[in-house]
């Protein structure tokens, strides 16, 4: 590849990022629906004809802004991963922290992927992106419970305080959502057997 043929995909990688930022800040800031071409060559300062370049169909669109908004809070979760194999007792405190920093440091991303969660129920292309990221959560938390169904079930219950916390706060008051997530995940593993997370005949399989 020749030194312009580097410098055209150099510069077309730089304008698909620069539009799908501008797309996550469309979706966060005004809702899925808002979400058209139109709307992130605006938010960009570029062209219609940039946008449908990288971008040729509305749901191209929208499941690359998913996948992008969920990028970075996937980068948080490979950190979440980490923290809790070194030390599997720290889990709530680990998910805690995580939490604080979606609804804070990751705020415009973490409302964009929540916008996009909610049009999965009425676009299927969207569903396999949100089941991953469901998913990925469910496997933090399965060691420290148990099962894989019992973390799925927590992890449902966490996006719903993330949810209520991006509803009813700004990014500078987390309002202690940490406390809150650390505290669901105690309880819930409190009222399992006291073996749980053990090999024993009452030890639900991790699927």
């Amino acid at each position: 590849m020749s030194d312009e043929e580097d410098g055209r995909h150099a510069r077309g990688a730089a304008r698909r990022i620069l539009v799908l930022d501008a797309a996550v800040r469309v979706v966060a800031g005004r809702g899925s629906s808002a979400l058209t071409h139109r709307a992130a060559a605006s938010e960009a300062k570029v062209s219609i004809a940039s946008v449908s370049y990288h971008f040729p169909s509305i749901g191209e669109l929208r499941r690359e802004t998913l996948q992008y908004a969920g990028s970075n809070i996937g980068l948080e979760l490979a950190d979440l991963v980490r923290s809790v194999a070194s030390s599997i007792d720290d889990t709530p405190e680990v998910c805690a922290a995580f939490a604080t920093r979606l609804v804070s440091e990751r705020r415009i991303e973490t409302a964009a992927v929540f916008e996009l969660i909610v049009a999965a129920g009425h676009d299927p292309d969207l569903r396999p992106i949100v089941a991953f990221f469901n998913g990925q959560l469910a496997e933090v938390l399965t060691p420290y419970l148990g099962a894989r169904v019992r973390a799925l079930a927590v992890s449902a219950a966490l996006q719903g305080l993330l949810l209520t916390n991006l509803a009813t706060s700004v990014a500078d008051e987390p309002h202690e959502i940490g406390d809150s997530v650390a505290d669901l995940i105690r309880r819930y593993r409190s009222a399992l057997p006291h073996n749980v997370g053990q090999d024993s005949p009452g030890h639900l399989p991790v699927s």
